[in-house]
Formats: C-alpha cells, sequence, structure tokens
C-alpha cells in the first residue's frame, strides 16, 4: 500500500505539475494575444474561455496537486472551501466547454451562404449566450454548497481528522454521476465540436473565397478541428473510468486491483484537465499567424498595428459570399 501510495503521489506530481504551469502561462498568454479580439464574437468567446479555464487549472488541477501529491488538503480543515471547491470546479469546467461549443457554432454560422444565418455571429450574441450559460452553469452548481460538509473520518483521544464528503442524497448522487459526467461532460461537448466542425469544413469548401480570407478562415478551422481529439482524448477516459468506478463501488475487489484502479485513476483525472491546459499550445500549432503574434510578444519586441491578416477568430468580414 505504501509503494501504491508513493506511486500514485508520483504520478499526481510529475504529470499534473507540468499540466498546471503550462497551462496556466498558456492562458495568460492568451488573455495577451486575444485581448485585441474581444469585441469580436469569437474572440471573445475564447478570452472568456482562457479566464475560466485558469479557474479550472487552480481549483481543479492545483488542489489535487496539493492534496494528493503533498497530502496538504485544505477542504479537510476548511468547511467553506469544502462547500465550494467541487462547485467551482463544476461550474468554470462546464461554462469553458459551453464557450468552446458556442465558439465553434459561432464559426459555423460565419461560413453559411445564408445572410440571416452570419448575422448571428455577433458579438452581442456571444455576450448574451456566455452570461445565460454562466447562470446555468452557477446556479446548476449550487447543491454542493449544501449537501458538502466536513464529517469526522476517525477520532481518537488526541485528535480528530475530518473528510469532505456529500451527505446522503440518492437522487442528486445519482443525477451527478450517471447525467452530469455522461451528457455534459462527454456526449454534448464532443456531439456538438464534431458536428460544428464538420459543418463548417464542408460550408467552407463551398465559399468562394479569395485566396488572403480562405488562408483566414483555414486557420480557423483548424483552431476548432485541433480541439476535437484533445477534448475527446482527456475527457472521455476521465469520464468512462469514473462511471466505472461508481458502477463497480459495491462490487467485492482484491488489494491488487483497487491499487491499480486507484492508480489508473490518478492517470486520468490529470488527463482530464489537458482540454483546459492547451488552447495557447492548440492555437500556436494551427495558426501561422497566432504563432508569429506569440513569437512577436516572448520575444518583447514591438507589437505592430495587425491589418487583415491577423487571425480574428469569427470576423464576419472574412467570408466571401
Amino acid at each position: 500500500m505504501s509503494s501504491t501510495t508513493s506511486i500514485i503521489s508520483s504520478i499526481t506530481i510529475y504529470s499534473g505539475l507540468p499540466i498546471f504551469i503550462c497551462g496556466s502561462i498558456g492562458n495568460l498568454l492568451n488573455l495577451l494575444l486575444l485581448w485585441s479580439t474581444r469585441r469580436n464574437s469569437c474572440g471573445f468567446l475564447f478570452l472568456v474561455s482562457s479566464i475560466v479555464n485558469s479557474i479550472v487549472l487552480f481549483y481543479g488541477l492545483f488542489t489535487r496537486i496539493l492534496s494528493v501529491g503533498f497530502g496538504v488538503d485544505w477542504s479537510q480543515t476548511n468547511l467553506i472551501w469544502c462547500k465550494t471547491r467541487v462547485g467551482l470546479i463544476q461550474s468554470s469546467t462546464l461554462i469553458s466547454l459551453s464557450c468552446i461549443c458556442l465558439a465553434s457554432i459561432d464559426r459555423f454560422l460565419l461560413t453559411c451562404r445564408q445572410e440571416k444565418y452570419r448575422k448571428l455571429s455577433r458579438l452581442s450574441t456571444a455576450r448574451w449566450a456566455t452570461a445565460i450559460s454562466t447562470f446555468i452553469w452557477i446556479s446548476h452548481s449550487v447543491p454542493h454548497f449544501v449537501y458538502y460538509q466536513l464529517l469526522p473520518s476517525s477520532l481518537n483521544s488526541t485528535t480528530t481528522s475530518y473528510t469532505c464528503v456529500i451527505l446522503s442524497n440518492t437522487f442528486y448522487t445519482n443525477y451527478r454521476i450517471y447525467f452530469v459526467l455522461v451528457v455534459f461532460y462527454g456526449l454534448t461537448p464532443i456531439t456538438v465540436l464534431s458536428v460544428m466542425g464538420i459543418l463548417t469544413y464542408r460550408n467552407m469548401n463551398m465559399l468562394q473565397l479569395d485566396r488572403q480570407r480562405h488562408a483566414v478562415q483555414r486557420q480557423l478551422t483548424l483552431m476548432l478541428l485541433v480541439q476535437i481529439p484533445i477534448i475527446i482524448v482527456s475527457v472521455l477516459p476521465f469520464t468512462i473510468f469514473t462511471e466505472y468506478l461508481t458502477i463497480t463501488a459495491t462490487t467485492i475487489k482484491s488489494a491488487d486491483q483497487i491499487a491499480r484502479e486507484n492508480i489508473i485513476n490518478n492517470i486520468v483525472n490529470p488527463l482530464f484537465y489537458v482540454t483546459f491546459a492547451c488552447p495557447f499550445f492548440v492555437f500556436y500549432i494551427s495558426s501561422p499567424t497566432f504563432k508569429k503574434e506569440a513569437k512577436v510578444l516572448l520575444s518583447c519586441q514591438r507589437r505592430e498595428k495587425m491589418t487583415i491578416n491577423r487571425v480574428q477568430p469569427g470576423i464576419a468580414t472574412t467570408v466571401g459570399v
């Protein structure tokens, strides 16, 4: 058991820390590079997503590294932290995934031939959609503030240790495990991104674009399509294995099987956060213009005012019909 604990701790530290550090730096760079596109619908969604991703990485991944890797678990000593941590992780995660899905829908609308659909790709729509989804997911996470409590896990003559657990509520527990994880974390973002990616690619092939505009649209499409396999690879294993652990929770297992499952769980858990750490690197790889801007920023050179060649995700004037 001591060996298994050491392995789990090492996996969490050596896989989680690089993801957290690279993701946090990447999200900060996204804020700097995408700030000028904040008045653009898709640029605004990318910007909000980068902000929320930083919250996900801190409350989700960093605190897990502290608790599993270094044995520092604030949720076992602070009731407020116990009640808010899971709720903040869930709401910020779902807000981030919603922004990615909304951005993919925005790009699909942008490439539609019908003007009535292209008119929906505007900043006001993106702001309203973001505000509504934020309100929904924060409200959706309110039960965490009610049902999570600090309960004694062991009691002796000298000290009492506590554990942050969810109080017995069969309906909410089943809903959270069997619906939220499967539908909101897995099926919905994967389906939306896949369908919108295919439709956007089809629309682009139907549009008669000049060379410069086609290059911009191709970069935007790649920035979308590259995210789809990343979300599948990072989110799906976590969802599937969490469901497996839940379904087999009452099954009698050997000590070796429990140890293997704990190790696997601590592999897929940090992997889950890759989705929220990768956007900068996705944009850097898939967009030559974004890469050029990033190099200018990182080399501390003077950034010149960009013209139409600058990648501004979702600008309606880049579509020729």
